[in-house]
């Protein structure tokens, strides 16, 4: 699997932030974020096998995440100050 790109991980991490409730899903739409389909699989299942969301499902909808867990808290803190 290829590395995604830190705009392609900042994209999906900064929608999740906005996600406070942990039963809540977020659904992660392609358009809306800016990320071709095949960017926005690869970062999904980057963050997702590094423990960044506290809940997550992928199914023939796409991808939803919830709310970030401590880890995607501090990964989105470092990607966006370097």
């Amino acid at each position: 699997m290829l590395h995604p790109s830190k705009a392609d991980c900042i994209a999906i991490l900064s929608a999740a932030s906005r996600v406070h409730d942990t039963d809540s899903l977020l659904a992660l739409d392609h358009t809306r974020l800016g990320l071709s389909r095949n960017a926005l699989v690869n970062a999904a299942v980057f963050l997702t096998e590094r423990g960044c969301f506290n809940r997550f499902t992928f199914g023939t909808s796409g991808f939803s995440v919830g709310a970030l867990s401590l880890q995607g808290r501090m990964r989105l803190d470092s990607l966006t100050i370097n």
